[in-house]
């Protein structure tokens, strides 16, 4: 039976483990990919300038160099989470069932922002559409044709997106970067092609790869790949004609392996990144944290009304794009 003195307990009781599942450690995936930016109002603007050009050698009068900035608008958005307890439902719990679902959906609240990873890079959910999927320079996250230079279309293109393979040449000979993550060909080749991406001034922008992030179907595949001394390829890159073992280069790249369960829209693709940059290839901006309120008092309207106890929870937040050559796509057609 609840009385004062048991009802007090159990909301005590309940406080108590919703504090201590705030601060557990949860695996999560958004830390290591994710600039985290806190943002004061509706919406943060974010701008990219580009590559400065490199010195050049003074003949002459100065060639000057005016700076083009990009823009990328972050709305936040708003979530919640209600959960509603019989009170008589309470009152006859033998068990202590109704003490674990409130910390539960206090780890919920913890793991959206990695839902929303999750539906931005697989564009279901909430993230999709034309505004959600639009990057830094106005085309989508993942895209074939990404401009070098986005006010000089003579600058050339670069491709963030591997799946089915992407179709290139080098130095007039075909090649295919990236594709199923099949060989530790398709792996090394979308690693070379992302070191190989330029800045404005035609430089390579120093990109290299530290994180390699797929779905739980494909962590043995993963493992074997980074991990793995040797391996008997008939052809590795250029090199044909191999017998017998080789070493396996990759495990000494020291990459990173992020399992991540939610990918499971395209389970067989796959990510590559560079987090090692002063910003990430994502951004999570958060505008409130989570807050919990219940409604649990007995002249509450809806306790009184519905002898129902309600908890409720809110916070505000958004993900999106950061600079699209700092992460790649890849994964069968």
């Amino acid at each position: 039976m609840i009385t004062p003195a048991n009802f007090n307990l159990f909301v005590s009781t309940v406080n108590t483990l919703i504090n201590e599942a705030r601060v557990r450690n949860l695996p999560l995936v958004y830390p290591s990919l994710c600039e985290e930016v806190a943002s004061g109002t509706t919406q943060n603007v974010y701008g990219w300038i580009g590559r400065l050009p490199t010195m050049r050698k003074w003949e002459g009068a100065r060639v000057v160099f005016e700076s083009a900035p990009q823009t990328y608008t972050l709305i936040n958005e708003a979530y919640e989470a209600t959960l509603a307890i019989d009170r008589f439902r309470l009152d006859d719990d033998q068990f202590g069932l109704y003490y674990k679902q409130l910390p539960f959906m206090t780890e919920q609240a913890r793991i959206q922002p990695d839902i929303m990873l999750q539906q931005l890079i697989e564009n279901v959910g909430d993230q999709t559409g034309a505004v959600k999927q639009a990057g830094l320079d106005t085309l989508t996250g993942f895209n074939t044709a990404h401009p070098v230079d986005f006010y000089n279309a003579g600058a050339g293109t670069y491709s963030n997106d591997f799946v089915g393979g992407f179709a290139t040449t080098l130095q007039g000979i075909a090649y295919t970067v990236g594709g199923a993550l099949s060989t530790p060909g398709a792996f090394a080749s979308a690693y070379e092609y992302m070191m190989s991406y330029k800045g404005e001034d035609g430089l390579p922008l120093g990109v290299i790869p530290d994180t390699l992030m797929t779905s739980q179907f494909l962590k043995m595949e993963a493992e074997i790949i980074l991990k793995n001394a040797f391996y008997s390829p008939p052809t590795w890159g250029f090199i044909t004609g191999q017998v017998g073992a080789a070493e396996n280069p990759i495990q000494k790249w020291g990459m990173n392996l992020i399992v991540n369960p939610l990918l499971t829209t395209y389970p067989l693709r796959w990510y590559l990144a560079c987090t090692t940059r002063p910003f990430k290839p994502f951004i999570h901006q958060r505008r409130e944290a989570t807050q919990t309120v219940p409604r649990v008092t007995e002249n509450d309207p809806v306790v009184f009304n519905n002898h129902t106890f309600l908890w409720g929870m809110w916070d505000r937040q958004a993900i999106g794009w950061g600079p699209s050559f700092l992460v790649a796509r890849s994964g069968p057609a």
